[in-house]
């Protein structure tokens, strides 16, 4: 499970970090320390054959699929890529896919799934808050389970911005909770307690943040979607729009338990903008069900 903070100020944000990089070290040590078994834990890696198709036509709508004559290839760049999810769906497809992560650990992992599966992906290893990056070089910027990792959300999508080409892509998955009536959040904290009691799979051990360190994470504990729209339209971004992700949320909830989905409030989203540009309105190619501006870490 993804978990969250608290502290937050009304609309998402806490006190302003005073030591992003000390807190960004500490945030990789912790990464490092869980990469190994990251994939084996429930949404978080991608564990059974019918998510994992859910992911890949979830992917196909968001960037297009290249074995479709008319559908171009694009060069993405994959911040926080971690242990490669979404650079390894979108090179599958057959985009031209560059991964960057600030974890040693987690590229490691990366590195080794693309090896396995005979995919070419470029790797690097450096910060998603100054991508290491030539301006303008990309089609599209996507992270998936990043946003509520970082200290400075907004000047971060503005880096991610500069290396887009014109009307280029941001797309970001992330995820949130809904406002619950009281006996939902009573009955999901007893759920949680469980959940925690039980511990998850055998061979994986989740690592979660100190809540001092999600205090200092603007993004840490999103309730509704209005925050991330909000940061990314002020990051220079047009045409935000947010989506729910309905197909992998259906797909994935369907492989927990009851009180395991009792226990996690948290639903995914799509948020997407564009970069300035002269291109013609974008073609919405995301497809998932779900209605925009509604929710949802």
């Amino acid at each position: 499970m993804l978990i969250r903070g608290r502290g937050t100020r009304a609309g998402g944000y806490p006190a302003a970090v005073t030591d992003p990089e000390g807190l960004s070290r500490e945030l990789v040590a912790t990464w490092d320390a869980g990469a190994a078994t990251y994939d084996r834990l429930p949404r978080h890696g991608i564990r059974h054959d019918d998510e994992r198709r859910a992911w890949r036509r979830f992917v196909a709508a968001v960037l297009g699929d290249p074995a479709h004559s008319a559908v171009p290839r694009l060069r993405v760049l994959d911040v926080g890529t971690g242990t490669g999810v979404l650079a390894l769906l979108a090179a599958e497809l057959g985009h031209d896919v560059t991964g960057l992560d600030l974890s040693p650990g987690m590229l490691a992992q990366a590195r080794r799934h693309a090896m396995d599966a005979g995919l070419a992906v470029t790797w690097i290893e450096g910060d998603a808050a100054s991508p290491p990056v030539e301006p303008g070089s990309f089609d599209a910027v996507v992270a998936r389970h990043l946003v509520w990792t970082l200290p400075s959300p907004g000047p971060t999508i503005g880096a991610w911005r500069k290396a887009l080409r014109p009307d280029g892509l941001v797309a970001v998955i992330d995820g949130c909770t809904a406002r619950r009536p009281l006996p939902l959040r009573l009955a999901g904290s007893a759920a949680r307690r469980v959940v925690d009691r039980r511990g998850g799979p055998a061979d994986a051990v989740e690592h979660p943040y100190r809540p001092d360190q999600l205090a200092r994470l603007p993004l840490s504990r999103q309730v509704g979607t209005s925050a991330i729209a909000r940061v990314m339209a002020d990051a220079g971004l047009r045409h935000v729009r947010i989506r729910a992700m309905g197909e992998v949320e259906r797909v994935e909830r369907a492989h927990l338990s009851f009180v395991e989905r009792l226990a996690d409030p948290w639903t995914r989203y799509l948020a997407t903008g564009r970069s300035p540009g002269t291109a013609a309105e974008p073609t919405d190619r995301a497809t998932e069900s779900g209605t925009a501006g509604r929710h949802p870490r």
